[in-house]
């Protein structure tokens, strides 16, 4: 077929490039473990289809010509061409590129994603590993963008590990969704062959078959929620960047060397861009998410390029924003260092006010009078107008003694924040196993795949002739 210039252009030939340098692998794997099943099954030529794709596999795919529309008829005409019709007809039995497109999908984008969690342990270890280093390093806090309460950097770094930690159980929830295998759901109804929809789920690495077919098919929100969950991801770091380049602009943080940059102008500067360039990359993932809800938006509950071919570019921009945004923050946070003399640089009596209203309730005095008169006493909290003792309200009112009397669970205690960073670190233990669980199984599944093409119990030669099992 001629295909139309501009239909070739923007779809055809864009998404077969996208397919060839990013899927041309699961769409392998998805070939082969069908035909694998197939074979297992009794159909005939299944097993010789399976060991052709394995040859296959191993050269390259040829550019877009427009004589095949898409990755799979072009992986099918080479199969006929090489092999024979009746060998590249033989894995077609009962598929549908409706499932076989949505597996190799699902799988990318598992992939990715996990890779990126990977990304993301690592910024949560460098995390706390400077909440360490800085342990007990007084800064004052603010709140509505004014001078609020003291606490210490590891207590503010564990706040954001706090968030980080919930962004990155989204994103694990988004990867549960995703690892979801839709073989054998057929166009929508089912195979009608009886393939064992759970063995091929386990010959790809994911966790379980999606077990309706019509759902297999149609739903979108395996993309729309891995979007939601970068979004929250992009939210949250830009809060963590925009802290960090406030304390940049007063000297506090110091970028290091080589993630700063000079002016063409204005020798005397050292710009901290890289922080403006993480924060640029965290802004893609917040905006991403309309995309991919507009792509499920007022769609019929069925197979549909909108869900399907149509998410995974926007999705694999997305990914690689969130890439970046994460290895630029970590590397941030490793060149770089706080200045403890200038993270104070707010510290004022009126920042303590709070302990002298404490102090004076302590002392039977009621908390509505203990909060007028400590207003009358500023700015500096004069102990001649509150009735106090002045060597008493300044001991009162140290941050030791700040720090001291806040042990609560969380708290800016130094017992407090020791308990939160064990805590802390044990859950990111935990999280580092389950992640290497996951990778172990995708990776010995593509292990079994190739192990299943040596000649399985009951397959020792290629089968010319039988009846399908349940046919």
């Amino acid at each position: 077929m001629r295909w139309h210039a501009v239909y070739r252009r923007f779809v055809l030939g864009r998404h077969y490039r996208f397919a060839r340098q990013e899927l041309v692998p699961h769409f392998f794997d998805a070939l082969t473990a069908y035909a694998l099943e197939l074979a297992r099954l009794g159909v005939p030529r299944a097993w010789e289809a399976a060991k052709a794709l394995q040859e296959l596999r191993t050269l390259p795919l040829p550019s877009f010509s427009g004589e095949a529309e898409d990755v799979f008829f072009s992986i099918q005409a080479q199969l006929s061409e090489h092999w024979g019709e009746e060998v590249a007809g033989a894995v077609r039995r009962g598929l549908s590129r409706n499932d076989l497109d949505l597996t190799a999908f699902r799988a990318y984008l598992r992939d990715r994603t996990l890779a990126l969690l990977g990304d993301f342990w690592r910024l949560r270890r460098t995390l706390l590993r400077v909440a360490q280093e800085y342990a007990g390093v007084p800064l004052v806090l603010r709140t509505h963008h004014r001078p609020a309460q003291p606490s210490t950097l590891d207590h503010y770094l564990l706040g954001v590990e706090g968030l980080l930690s919930r962004d990155y159980a989204r994103l694990s929830h988004a990867l549960e969704t995703l690892d979801r295998c839709p073989l054998g759901a057929s166009a929508l109804a089912g195979s009608p062959y009886p393939v064992d929809r759970w063995r091929l789920a386990a010959l790809l690495g994911f966790a379980a078959p999606l077990e309706n077919t019509l759902d297999a098919v149609a739903s979108g929100d395996y993309a729309l929620e891995l979007a939601s969950a970068l979004a929250g991801l992009g939210a949250s770091l830009s809060r963590l960047l925009t802290d960090f380049l406030f304390w940049a602009e007063r000297g506090a943080f110091v970028v290091g060397e080589r993630l700063a940059q000079g002016s063409s102008f204005m020798p005397q500067k050292r710009n901290p861009v890289v922080l403006e360039h993480a924060r640029i990359y965290a802004g893609h993932l917040v905006g991403g998410v309309g995309t991919l809800a507009l792509l499920n938006h007022n769609t019929p509950f069925t197979d549909l390029n909108d869900h399907s071919t149509g998410v995974l570019e926007p999705l694999t921009a997305l990914l690689e924003s969130a890439e970046a945004a994460l290895e630029l923050t970590r590397v941030a946070l490793e060149e770089s260092r706080f200045e403890p003399a200038l993270l104070l640089e707010e510290l004022s009596p009126e920042v303590l006010a709070s302990e002298a209203v404490d102090l004076l309730v302590r002392k039977g005095v009621p908390l509505a009078e203990a909060y007028r008169r400590v207003q009358g006493a500023l700015p500096g909290v004069r102990p001649e107008l509150l009735g106090v003792g002045r060597e008493e309200l300044i001991a009162w009112m140290s941050l030791e003694g700040f720090f001291a009397r806040r042990e609560v669970l969380g708290g800016v205690g130094p017992k407090a924040r020791e308990e939160a960073l064990r805590r802390a670190k044990a859950a990111l233990r935990q999280n580092r196993k389950v992640l290497a669980a996951l990778r172990a199984r995708v990776r010995l599944a593509r292990r079994r795949l190739l192990q299943d093409l040596q000649a399985p119990e009951g397959l020792e030669a290629p089968q010319e002739e039988g009846q399908v099992e349940g046919e």
